[in-house]
């Protein structure tokens, strides 16, 4: 555990607290959040449990338009900056709820609020940028908490990609003292921490792999007219085609050698069209194989990169993969995932303890807490960042509207 380096926010880590954590990923559809208590004494373990979880799903008209940033003009990002805090807020509050708790007994919230732009090697402008809206003034004065936001910005300051970040929770959460692990998350965009047996964090590997479900939920809306392929249903019931696998799969990204993140800038509507389309007139044979090509492209990019095509030591046969995210309800995704795998066991990370659907709500918590000790967040072994860093910002209640309150 990294010792404090800087003054922290919070009164001390030997008694438990309340955090709420708050996540909307890539797939732009709105927050989940989670109410934890947490404690995390110097020299010992991260003591935590879930108390309540919530989503709150985003309006049709929000989603669609986070969902396509680039062509948003700057009055309409400084909008919707307000808007999805006021959303984040109302999570908080559902969370809270959810756990029987009341506001004034949170200490903290932790906000990762909505990526519009992740560009942390500067390709388009030249200028190393991520940009996360959701503006924690406004969580703040609507649940009357300290709020913790804007994680990514101080790796990428170090040099680094910003992203993954919930390596170091997994570091925490799952590190096993006798057996590697690879925790993948399949959100819209997939990505793993690879955990050597009782390792340092100093030894931890992460990565985005490539798409997760960013591509099949693109799909489903053009092919199905809905928001995913629900269970993966229409993916299995179809059989990739080799020729467009193999073109997808050579997309640069794939063989570029970590530490690497990416997002919807590379993988989203236009890359899914340009080796997907046409995406009309379609037959429903045609339709089940693209969703079916779009699955492999998943399976195959995290099976390659545990065989290390990211410059990273193949992983253990032995290796237990715990997978979080939307992607592990997909029957597609978890079948071919557990056969291209194998021998490795992949296992739904609800089997150790932890509700997938809410791991990274519960990890921006956890996040939030161990940087407002004072604490390192980042790994640069998994960023790239030239040194730790005391990851997020704080945005302070009005007077009298936050206790840090213990349990």
């Amino acid at each position: 555990m990294p010792a404090a380096s800087h003054r922290p926010l919070l009164d001390s880590a030997e008694d438990p607290v309340l955090v709420v954590g708050l996540m909307s990923g890539t797939s732009a559809d709105g927050v989940d959040a989670a109410c934890c208590r947490l404690a995390h004494p110097e020299g010992q373990g991260l003591q935590w449990k879930v108390l309540g979880t919530a989503v709150l799903p985003y309006p049709v008209e929000l989603a669609r338009v986070l969902r396509a940033p680039e062509k948003l003009a700057t009055p309409d990002i400084a909008r919707l900056h307000v808007e999805v805090g006021r959303v984040f807020a109302e999570a908080a509050r559902a969370a809270a709820a959810a756990a029987s708790v009341g506001l004034d007994d949170v200490a903290l919230v932790g906000s990762h609020g909505q990526t519009i732009w992740h560009d942390p090697r500067g390709a388009a402008a030249g200028v190393p940028a991520t940009l996360q809206i959701g503006e924690a003034a406004e969580i703040a004065e609507r649940t009357g908490c300290l709020v913790w936001s804007d994680f990514r910005p101080a790796d990428v300051a170090a040099g680094g990609e910003g992203a993954p970040l919930v390596p170091f929770v997994d570091w925490l959460l799952f590190t096993d003292p006798e057996r590697w692990r690879v925790c993948l998350n399949l959100g819209g965009i997939a990505n793993v921490t690879i955990l050597p047996p009782g390792g340092p964090a100093d030894g931890v590997a992460a990565f985005d792999t490539g798409p997760g479900n960013i591509v099949l939920d693109h799909l489903a809306g053009s092919l199905l007219g809905e928001t995913r392929d629900e269970g993966g249903g229409a993916a299995a019931a179809g059989r990739a085609d080799p020729l467009r696998l193999d073109r997808a799969l050579a997309d640069p990204y794939f063989r570029r050698p970590a530490p690497k993140s990416t997002g919807r800038e590379r993988f989203g509507a236009e890359w899914t069209e340009r080796h997907f389309g046409p995406l009309t007139g379609l037959d429903r044979p045609a339709v089940a194989e693209r969703l079916a090509t779009a699955a492999a492209v998943t399976v195959e990019s995290v099976a390659r990169a545990l065989e290390g095509a990211a410059g990273t030591p193949p992983v253990p046969q032995d290796a237990e993969v715990l997978v979080a995210g939307g992607g592990r309800h997909n029957q597609a995704l978890m079948e071919g995932l557990e056969r291209r795998c194998a021998p490795r066991a992949v296992v739904p990370v609800d089997q150790r303890g932890l509700d997938g659907d809410y791991k990274e709500a519960v990890a921006f918590a956890i996040l939030a807490y161990e940087s407002a000790l004072g604490r390192s967040v980042n790994l640069p072994s998994a960023t790239g960042a030239r040194h730790p860093a005391r990851c997020g910002k704080a945005s302070f209640p009005p007077p009298g509207g936050a206790r840090r309150g213990r349990s």
